[in-house]
């Protein structure tokens, strides 16, 4: 959520930087005239309440005549405040659904556009693995070494669901453990959160979409599969005054997630790459504002170092307005490069969310001054089961065998998945 009492400040500032992620001017203009009629009905309906209460010390003091038409006058002021309070209600709801229905505007660097027209790739890291053979792609080696069945998990599940198999399942829990080490090595408090949430905890991160969520009873409960551990992560402090005497909170998040998936018909149906259940290790950091650009490059840095280690080569995204969704001012994606699929695809990201989500959550700090002042959040992912297809891509070899990553030989108990005769 924005800062209501900038905007009213600096509106055509608002607008212009909204205007990048595609909000119309209107919106704001709309924001503000229902701004300005709820601040003239709280103006005026706190005047009645003055009167009552000066009316309330003065009537005992009358009698007769006077103090029936005081009485009289009293229940015309309290049915008129009853009627504005019902009216400040209604505007104060209008307030509340348009301020909740801006995005988070973009940093000045961030690019302009969307797709290949606003994402900017900064650089290359690594070098592509070279192959005799013509490399497959992860679902293929994958179904032919016995590790993933797509077509039961459909018959059980629907589609995008999947069951990991033998080594592939085995891969998995390594990635996840390899990774949950190396974060709290680096100082990321390891954190196993609920993985069903309230509605609250979703809307206040941002994420909530009614074709994209999964509520588990609707109308009884009311409690919804997490997409992210990033909603219950950033929520682990709402309400709350947190404490930055020793630094940033860091945290480091295990969880599966839920999405529909919604907007992805058709696209990406076969392997594991956008399915409606997956598991992942997210970061997220409270710090201070000026602390957030130096905690970003940190998460990205984190994130790159994971990728070096798993020996895949990818590029770093810069993204462009367009694709940085409701809670980011900015964002790097890592893609790595697939040689079955022939292109990048992303496997991590991490975003600065500035003091979006914790004014909706209402998180605070106090300052030098000991004033309180909403506190910025980060989040990055240190890894999704997405790597698992960069693995399978780029250790194939052409008799069918796959190559694992050293960094999880101990995870594993194995160096390879060997081809089945």
């Amino acid at each position: 959520m924005l800062d209501l009492k900038a905007i009213r400040k600096q509106p055509e500032v608002f607008k212009a930087a909204l205007a990048r992620k595609g909000v119309q001017p209107n919106v704001i203009n709309d924001l503000l005239s229902a701004d300005e009629s709820k601040r003239e009905l709280q103006a005026q309906t706190d005047n009645l309440k003055a009167e009552q209460n000066q009316a309330s010390k003065s009537i005992p003091q009358l009698s007769g005549e006077a103090k029936a038409q005081a009485l009289a006058d009293m229940k015309v002021i309290a049915d008129k405040r009853k009627s504005l309070e019902a009216d400040l209600e209604k505007a104060s709801a209008v307030v509340e659904e348009l301020l909740m229905s801006l995005p988070n505007p973009p940093r000045d660097e961030v690019p302009d556009g969307e797709g290949e027209e606003g994402n900017t790739v900064a650089r290359f890291e690594g070098e592509k693995a070279s192959f005799d053979f013509e490399p497959k792609e992860h679902w293929e080696l994958a179904e032919a070494l016995n590790l993933l069945d797509m077509e039961q998990a459909a018959q059980v599940s629907g589609s995008r669901f999947y069951y990991l198999r033998n080594e592939l399942a085995m891969l998995q829990q390594a990635l996840m453990m390899w990774a949950f080490r190396t974060v709290s090595d680096k100082g990321y408090s390891p954190t196993i959160p609920p993985f069903m949430t309230r509605k609250e905890a979703i809307v206040g991160t941002g994420f909530f979409d009614r074709d994209e969520n999964y509520c588990v009873n609707p109308g009884e409960d009311d409690l919804y599969l997490i997409g992210t551990s990033e909603v219950p992560m950033v929520s682990i402090h709402a309400g709350q005054v947190i404490d930055f005497s020793n630094g940033p909170l860091k945290y480091a998040a295990y969880s599966p997630c839920f999405r529909r998936e919604a907007g992805s018909y058709g696209k990406d149906t076969k392997g594991i790459l956008r399915v409606h259940q997956f598991e992942k290790i997210e970061m997220v950091v409270f710090c201070k504002p000026e602390e957030a650009v130096a905690v970003h490059e940190s998460l990205r840095e984190t994130e790159e170092e994971i990728l070096k280690a798993l020996g895949i080569h990818y590029q770093v995204v810069n993204i462009g307005c367009g694709d940085l969704g409701v809670s980011a001012s900015k964002k790097y994606d890592l893609e790595a490069w697939l040689p079955g699929q022939k292109q990048y695809r992303e496997m991590t990201s991490t975003s600065i969310c500035d003091d979006f989500q914790t004014r909706r959550l209402n998180i605070r700090y106090k300052d030098e001054d000991g004033k309180l002042q909403f506190a910025h959040a980060l989040n990055g992912t240190a890894v999704s089961s997405r790597p698992l297809i960069a693995i399978l891509e780029n250790g194939q070899n052409e008799d069918g065998s796959i190559d694992i990553p050293e960094v999880l030989w101990p995870f594993t108990g194995f160096k390879k998945i060997e081809a089945k005769i």
